[in-house]
């Protein structure tokens, strides 16, 4: 598909966002060999990452005691994660509040070969694959069953 891309639109910059069930080391190496292709990928916290991740941590705990809100500190922990080479780890640190509830722990972890700030990774580049995924769920909530035409309008069920 790279590939494709590249042959039609040779100035495009190409970044792939994935969620942790595709984040594997064939991949990320994949990705890494791949001239001018970004990521941004999650990975699943594990004992090394959260203890790395312990100091953004305790900082949001803090935050969250003082505004009884849910608050997020966002680092890059010095580690290898469990993966075949060296990559750059971004932590999202968050202490979830919710009413009537205890605060929760809810570190968040993202690999990427990109150069940006943590924060702006996280919520302008990670995040957007969320948002997508809610233009999905509102196509099916018109009652869209499958896209066998490229027009919009030509999917759309009559309903009514």
């Amino acid at each position: 598909m790279i590939a494709l891309i590249r042959g039609s639109f040779p100035k495009a910059r190409i970044r792939v966002r994935l969620d942790g069930g595709f984040s594997n080391p064939e991949l990320l190496a994949f990705l890494d060999g791949e001239r001018s292709v970004e990521y941004v990928a999650a990975i699943a916290g594990n004992a090394v990452l959260n203890r790395k991740a312990e100091e953004a941590m305790s900082y949001a705990r803090g935050m969250a005691g003082v505004t009884e809100q849910t608050e997020h500190v966002y680092g890059e922990p010095t580690t290898r994660p469990n993966m075949d080479r060296e990559r750059r780890v971004i932590v999202k640190a968050e202490v979830a509040c919710a009413e009537g509830k205890a605060p929760k722990d809810n570190p968040r972890f993202v690999i990427t070969n990109m150069k940006q700030t943590p924060q702006w990774l996280y919520e302008e580049v990670y995040c957007q694959r969320g948002e997508i995924e809610n233009r999905i769920k509102e196509l099916h909530a018109l009652e869209i069953d499958r896209t066998s035409c490229t027009r919009f309008w030509a999917n759309q069920s009559a309903c009514c």
